[in-house]
């Protein structure tokens, strides 16, 4: 039997290193070139993306122009979700959601973006207003500091705007130190226009700083003698010192000005000669006549609480009958120290009111009647 014939085994096949290398290298080009074309891809994901967003975001701000903020929602929402690294997008979802009545949602929308860059100028804006919204205007005076000294896009010139904006927030509270803190740096500003110059001063008046608003006044003045606004601004800063004649001949200056608006200017100068037959403390009255107007301001001040607190109110209790025991007592104390008495119940009438009353937009007679004695 023949033993079969062993094929020997094939050659172990070889490469050459030239062979080797090209090889690889052609691998290695295909891993580039796929890695390359991938990134290529998500670059133009990512751009059309942002192109979307972009529009999403225009959309849901012209909407918010328009006052439909509920369709501008979603579109702000998809905006921020298509491009999350967009502060802009996200700063305005929240502003969209403060504006549909929900700070709290708002504020948790901006905790992220203030972590992320606690310089950001738009979104410290926009969390001074959720903390306004919810009554914490001390906090909120720290955002809006942020906000004014913060970092903005080029060009977007926020920083006048938050601090306008935080400057009539202190104007409608009882902090005139701060409102004249925050007003002192702009008092010579030349970037500010002539209308927000005399709104500074009116608000100079406000902060109890009545001299330099009436130098802001006469400044625009000599720029333009014709500036009613300007003679009513003096007006009212006469008034706060009370210089009721001045305050007058201001009034006049602007009627004679601007005719067309003589109704306003005639109520204001009937403020104005109300106060001059109110005011107890004036030089040259009789005794009889300053307690006579003494008990007047008495009982107007007393119905203007009442009308505030109610008649019930404990506080305003409190003093009518305190009232009541010094004018009962008016004869016997003498109508001179009854006078002081008498005024001491009007100021504390009046302290009351401020304290738990909102104020009007202007002082009335009352009011001013009130400021003078309180001189």
């Amino acid at each position: 039997m023949k033993t079969p014939l062993v094929q020997p085994a094939a050659p172990t096949p070889t490469a050459s290193v030239s062979e080797f290398v090209a090889t690889f290298a052609v691998i290695l080009a295909a891993i580039v070139g796929l890695l390359l074309f991938d990134t290529a891809l998500a670059r133009v994901d990512s751009a059309q993306r942002k192109a979307v967003a972009a529009r999403e975001f225009r959309a849901g701000m012209d909407l918010l122009e328009q006052g439909k903020v509920e369709p501008a929602i979603e579109h702000l929402r998809t905006a921020t979700t298509l491009d999350g690294q967009s502060s802009t997008y996200a700063t305005a979802l929240a502003g969209a959601t403060l504006a549909d009545g929900r700070p709290d949602a708002a504020e948790q929308m901006l905790l992220p973006l203030l972590e992320r860059d606690a310089t950001d100028g738009a979104a410290n804006l926009a969390m001074a207003r959720v903390l306004i919204k919810e009554g914490r205007i001390d906090e909120a005076q720290s955002y809006y500091h942020r906000a004014i000294y913060g970092r903005w896009p080029p060009g977007a010139n926020q920083a006048d705007v938050a601090r306008f904006e935080l400057i009539d927030v202190l104007a409608g509270t009882d902090s005139k130190h701060d409102l004249l803190a925050e007003l002192l740096p702009i008092e010579d500003d030349s970037t500010v226009s002539i209308a927000q110059r005399k709104h500074i001063a009116l608000l100079f008046v406000t902060a109890g700083s009545p001299s330099r608003a009436i130098a802001i006044f006469r400044d625009v003045l000599r720029r333009d003698p014709r500036d009613a606004d300007a003679y009513r601004g003096l007006a009212e800063a006469a008034l706060s010192v009370g210089d009721f004649a001045t305050a007058r001949a201001d009034l006049l200056a602007a009627q004679k000005l601007v005719p067309e608006d003589s109704a306003i200017i005639e109520s204001r100068i009937s403020v104005v000669d109300s106060v001059v037959t109110l005011d107890p403390t004036q030089r040259g009255l009789a005794t009889a006549e300053q307690y006579r107007r003494s008990r007047n301001l008495v009982q107007m001040t007393l119905a203007s609480v009442r009308k505030c607190l109610g008649a019930d109110a404990p506080e305003v209790a409190a003093l009518d009958s305190t009232g009541s025991t010094l004018v009962a007592s008016a004869a016997a104390a003498g109508q001179k120290q009854s006078i002081d008495q008498t005024l001491l119940l009007a100021e504390q009438l009046w302290t009351l009111r401020r304290g738990r009353c909102a104020s009007g937009p202007q002082p009335g007679a009352l009011a001013l009647v009130q400021s003078r004695i309180a001189q």
